[in-house]
């Protein structure tokens, strides 16, 4: 009785999924755990919402998942206690230490049942922080000697928003322990096993988004974007512009930021003809966005970012390392401010956004010939050295002082004044 009224509740409840816990599903190894999982599967998930259990019902198509949860679901009246029994959930009364849970649990596992178990035992309500795991789960997946699904889910969960998820690859915790009554140091050290994949999920997870937002490819969602770079691109074509230097630099590939001085308002628009094949973005000054929403709108269309130059901006700064790290080129006007006479000292901002990246920097100088601009393609410079270690924040001032005076030596060659 109780599996058909699920099954009721499950048709009904379907048409919303797809407006309130819109999804996006990745894999750590999908040929190894995935959404079409069958027979015993007992999955372990962080808990960003109380919506988490009702997403994971329609992650796994066509099985009934059940779920531990605490004795406080179970004692909002009769109407939601029996839902909840209909649904799946197992009671587990900590208040009164009862056990009994896991004994049930086995039992299910030994059925060929799916079980989920948030072993935070609460809602991570710290800009989704993960909580400490209780190991209770632990003696669940070795005494029915069950590998462990990982699940992270990033609670996003609205009208507008999209959840995502990362299924992780199984672990077989008698790989690490062979009794079903480990130690205390062993409990440890098996929850430490699985937290750390986990925050390895997490770290998965947004990468995942980054390249989803900020990726390549022909994509719808980049239609508009896109479209607001054929426009510039399109604006472009009637600057006159000469190049010299290193010309393989406007066909360069992969991630990397780009410092240029700045010289007008035109210098954003002629990024699109020196990188015609590039999805370019321009670190801009809040100013230009501050109390203009439809000038506003339409640059974010144009690729760019946002900053506040009053403080230090961290989720600008983050953001702008994920575009470089998602393999796009960032346009960052070192001086900070529109500087004609070309006197100005590059700030560190550029060379901080590049290191944090792993990504390189790459020199442009534009210089303003009568009714012609030369542009004058520099050298890329490295910022993570042959061991793999990032440019230390002290030397990050060393390093943008010798890009500005090795990018103006390029014009001083050619006997242009600044």
């Amino acid at each position: 009785m109780m599996f058909i009224l699920y099954v009721l509740g499950y048709i009904m409840a379907w048409p919303c999924q797809f407006i309130f816990f819109k999804k996006r599903v990745y894999y750590e190894d999908k040929k190894e755990s995935n959404r079409w999982t069958r027979g015993k599967t007992f999955i372990v998930s962080n808990h960003t919402s109380l919506m988490d259990y009702m997403v994971t019902i329609f992650l796994f198509h066509f099985r009934r998942i059940f779920c531990l949860m605490s004795e406080l679901v179970f004692s909002h009246g009769w109407f939601v206690s029996t839902s909840t029994k209909i649904m799946g959930g197992i009671k587990v009364d900590r208040r009164n230490y009862d056990f009994s849970f896991i004994n049930t649990s086995c039992d299910l596992l030994e059925k060929k049942k799916m079980l989920i178990v948030y072993p935070e035992g609460r809602v991570e309500v710290e800009k989704k922080k993960l909580l400490y795991f209780h190991p209770t789960y632990l003696l669940i997946a070795l005494r029915s000697n069950t590998p462990i699904t990982p699940i992270y889910m990033n609670g996003d969960y609205g009208f507008k928003k999209r959840c995502h998820i990362v299924i992780g690859k199984k672990i077989n915790l008698s790989d690490y322990c062979t009794s079903k009554n480990p130690t205390k140091e062993e409990l440890l050290e098996l929850n430490k096993i699985v937290t750390d994949k986990m925050a390895s999920l997490e770290k998965i997870c947004h990468e995942k988004m980054v390249l989803d937002k900020y990726g390549h490819g022909p994509r719808l969602k980049y239609l508009l974007k896109d479209l607001g770079r054929a426009i510039a691109k399109f604006i472009s074509l009637f600057f006159k512009l000469k190049f010299k230097g290193n010309k393989k630099l406007r066909s360069v590939k992969g991630g990397g930021v780009v410092v240029m001085n700045h010289q007008s308002f035109k210098d954003p628009l002629m990024m699109y003809k020196i990188f015609p094949n590039r999805r370019v973005y321009i670190l801009t000054a809040e100013v230009v966005f501050d109390g203009h929403k439809v000038r506003s709108f339409f640059l974010r269309q144009l690729g760019c970012v946002r900053v506040d130059r009053n403080i230090y901006d961290v989720s600008a700064m983050e953001l702008a390392v994920d575009i470089v790290k998602a393999g796009n080129l960032l346009v960052v006007f070192a001086s900070g401010h529109i500087d004609k006479e070309n006197n100005s000292q590059f700030k560190t901002g550029a060379a901080y956004i590049a290191s944090r990246a792993g990504m390189p920097i790459y020199t442009v100088l534009n210089r303003v010939c009568g009714k012609k601009n030369v542009i004058y393609l520099g050298k890329k410079y490295d910022t993570i050295d042959s061991n793999g270690k990032r440019i230390k924040s002290k030397d990050l001032k060393i390093m943008m002082d010798n890009i500005h005076d090795e990018l103006y030596k390029l014009g001083d060659i050619d006997g242009v004044s600044k």
